[in-house]
């Protein structure tokens, strides 16, 4: 801690603190990110050092930049730029954007995405909550933890991260996905911006799910064909028929206006995301899918709706009145917005 002043916190949350802090004998203003060790299992260290080493080798305008990290007898510190505000805070005060400030924020997302994407990185973890606002407005996209760094012959994956209100039909459904589901995020995301709301929304996880699954977008009536066909692109319910790279970059909504940062083979990566699978690739990726799908039985994700509504009934025993056992809509919406 010899190099850093800590000067007030700004953030608290399961992960542990976060402050705002500055370099010993310099001006440069940081996050300080203390992690407690104590008390955290030898899978979540693991995963933590896979999130800071995924951190480490992004360099892009619209990525939260990490600067520093190390480790003291009791806490991981992550030392990242400090951005001035949050996403997630403009939604709360302001209820919505107009389109065309949705539109600057579109195009600096998708840069965020097709540089991770080109990396071989599905950040799994998209909503306001995750995206900062750094000086005169720029975005920066946070929050690693469930951001996983694919190999060359994984083209799916199966392990159910995020938050509800935020996921991708065959994530709530639990069958493999890809980059796209990332994609679909971006879509909730800029359509909450405009409208308020995500575009499925309640306060039931049962019906959640049926609605992300089943349902048809309801489009505001002051929204732009261009801007329209964007969102319908993203929101595809068919991964395969959703709108992705590279077309996505040729969207007259975003076109021109995305800075692509394309350093794959300064780095070596071979076969990104953001560029067409080789016949070969796409026969090995529909491989995958078909001998990944999931077999007959009830989803994880109803099953942890249902054992929150046991911990809550439960919860309620003692008291005189009784509710049939539902969750408060206060702890089911917590749950829906940030997820696990």
């Amino acid at each position: 801690m010899e190099r850093y002043h800590v000067l007030e916190v700004i953030g608290e949350g399961s992960f542990g603190r976060v402050y705002k802090g500055r370099r010993r004998c310099g001006a440069q203003v940081v996050a300080l990110k203390f992690i407690p060790k104590v008390g955290r299992s030898e899978k979540e260290l693991k995963n933590l050092q896979r999130e800071i080493e995924i951190m480490r080798g992004l360099h892009h305008p619209n990525i939260i930049q990490m600067l520093d990290s190390f480790e003291t007898d009791k806490e991981v510190v992550v030392v990242t730029d400090y951005a001035e505000g949050e996403l997630f805070q403009i939604l709360e005060d302001d209820g919505s954007l107009p389109e065309d400030q949705v539109q600057t924020i579109a195009a600096q997302l998708v840069s965020a995405l097709y540089y991770l994407h080109s990396h071989r990185i599905l950040h799994r973890d998209m909503k306001p909550q995750n995206i900062l606002l750094g000086k005169d407005g720029v975005i920066k996209l946070c929050d690693f933890g469930f951001a996983r760094a694919m190999s060359i012959h994984t083209m799916v994956l199966t392990s159910i991260k995020g938050t509800p209100l935020y996921m991708s039909p065959e994530l709530v459904e639990e069958r493999p996905y890809d980059h796209t589901a990332d994609l679909w995020s971006v879509g909730c995301i800029l359509y909450e911006l405009f409208v308020g709301t995500p575009p499925f929304y309640t306060s039931s996880i049962f019906q959640l799910v049926s609605l992300i699954v089943k349902d048809s977008v309801k489009w505001p009536k002051a929204i732009s064909p261009v801007f329209k066909s964007f969102l319908q692109g993203l929101l595809m319910k068919d991964p395969r028929q959703r709108l992705s790279w590279p077309e996505l970059l040729s969207h007259p909504f975003v076109a021109g206006r995305v800075t692509v940062i394309d350093d794959t083979e300064e780095h070596g990566i071979s076969n990104p995301f953001t560029t067409k699978l080789s016949p070969e690739l796409q026969a090995l990726k529909e491989q995958q899918v078909h001998s990944l799908a999931p077999r007959s039985g009830q989803s994880r994700i109803l099953r942890k709706a249902r054992q929150k509504m046991a911990e809550e009934a439960q919860k309620k025993e003692d008291k005189s009145v009784r509710f049939s056992g539902l969750p408060s809509v206060v702890m089911l919406k917590e749950w829906l917005l940030n997820g696990n």
